[in-house]
């Protein structure tokens, strides 16, 4: 019995190691998509997108690998478990547990821009827009714990209308539709961090709107962000 104690105790330590938290923010097309990679206790990501619906879930690529980037992922082939078909009609089929981590969603009663998204990971609470905000961001996830998004909205310029305004104290711009049509939608700075981009009026090869200057993955305010095409 002192054996089987001292394993659960270890167990419970190990998984203590990790804490819940915003891992990365992965920015395709240049900003023009997001995913939230969230890391459980255990060490799993679960990747979400601003909806709030699970995209994809697995553990980090080794950086030692062959065809490492940020934001890779081992297929998880631990525990998961799904809702019956007993369960509410917004989460049924859903998945339920990933390694030791409940996951929770809102449902059929709930406002309707909320039904069916993911209401808590772990103890982690994830709230989002309701239904009467701008259309550009309800449903959108609002906060992460304690960590707050805020959007462009549809009084905003076209090309940046829903992209990201703030995560946390992380502030974006955008280049917009009176910049140069190859630089339109693109992130412009992320905090003090400026990218600059081939226009369409420079003889670059073929290389109009692709990153000229700019990191591509850095620590920033406690989350790493990855910005590609």
């Amino acid at each position: 019995m002192k054996k089987i104690s001292l394993l659960v105790a270890f167990a419970a330590l190990a998984c203590d190691g990790f804490s819940q938290k915003i891992e990365l923010v992965l920015l395709t097309g240049f900003g023009a998509n997001a995913s939230i990679y969230y890391q459980t206790r255990d060490n799993i990501s679960i990747v979400l997108s601003k909806g709030g619906n699970i995209v994809e879930y697995g553990t980090p690529y080794d950086k030692a690998f062959y065809g490492y980037w940020p934001g890779r992922l081992y297929p998880y082939t631990g525990r998961v478990e799904y809702y019956g078909s007993t369960d509410n009609e917004s989460f049924r089929g859903k998945v339920k547990y990933i390694g030791l981590t409940m996951i929770t969603y809102y449902g059929s009663y709930d406002d309707e821009a909320l039904k069916g998204k993911i209401k808590s990971i772990g103890s982690t609470q994830i709230d989002y827009y309701p239904s009467f905000e701008d259309a550009s961001v309800k449903g959108n996830i609002k906060k992460i714990d304690a960590t707050m998004f805020d959007y462009f909205t549809s009084f905003e310029d076209a090309a940046i209308k829903g992209r990201l305004r703030n995560i946390g104290n992380t502030q974006f711009t955008w280049y917009t539709s009176f910049d140069d049509k190859s630089l339109s939608g693109k992130v412009k700075s992320i905090d003090n961090s400026v990218f600059t981009y081939y226009t369409s009026f420079e003889n670059n090869n073929g290389q109009k709107g692709q990153l000229k200057s700019g990191f591509q993955m850095k620590y920033i305010n406690g989350i790493n962000y990855y910005v590609r095409n």
